[in-house]
């Protein structure tokens, strides 16, 4: 009887370190629709240079999503998706798409995300000037528009969740290895993490 009862104690402690274990491996990270996330480019995106398919990638810096430090060594990548390059009467442009997002212990997230901030370097004969572009008051006025009004109306997210944008010189820009950037989710995620 005292073998039984010992037996079934150390069954239900195995149970509930079974369980404890379980829950401690697997941990959620959640990030809603409208979080920003700000990186550093580590790849130098040209108008005048890149061709659809070219990869990127971004460091994720501070200030992280909600000061989760879990953000440490985070990297997004991308993709051109479309190419525009100066000409007379042309203006540059560069359509791009975050694909995924990568925490430092390797668990990863598809995202759909679109750059509302970025530093750019316009190239010009005279030299070039580093411009700071903000396009967060459309995008945003855009989503809560549609979030929580339910209304439909233009916009520059498209259906891949990339940003098609340009300069108003018809001169060819660079996103510099080095320059920062911002995104912003147009969609919550989960990342589902295992500890090691």
């Amino acid at each position: 009887m005292r073998f039984r009862n010992g037996l079934m104690a150390l069954a239900a402690l195995a149970a509930f370190v079974g369980t404890t274990f379980v829950a401690s491996a697997q941990q959620t990270l959640t990030l809603y629709q409208g979080a920003q996330i700000n990186g550093r480019m580590r790849t130098t995106l040209d108008s005048g240079s890149a061709h659809v398919g070219d990869r990127f990638v971004m460091d994720v810096v501070p200030p992280y999503p909600s000061g989760d430090p879990s953000f440490q060594g985070a990297i997004v990548s991308g993709e051109v998706t479309s190419v525009q390059r100066a000409g007379q009467g042309t203006k540059p442009q560069l359509g791009l798409q975050f694909d995924y997002l990568r925490l430092a212990d390797g668990s990863t997230v598809n995202i759909s995300a679109t750059m509302t901030q970025d530093q750019r370097q316009q190239q010009q004969a005279n030299g070039g000037h580093v411009a700071l572009t903000t396009l967060g008051g459309m995008i945003l006025g855009n989503v809560i528009g549609k979030t929580i009004f339910h209304t439909g109306g233009g916009g520059v997210v498209g259906a891949a969740g990339g940003l098609l944008y340009g300069v108003n010189k018809k001169t060819n820009f660079q996103l510099p290895a080095g320059s920062n950037v911002q995104i912003t989710l147009n969609q919550t995620v989960t990342i589902r993490r295992q500890s090691h």
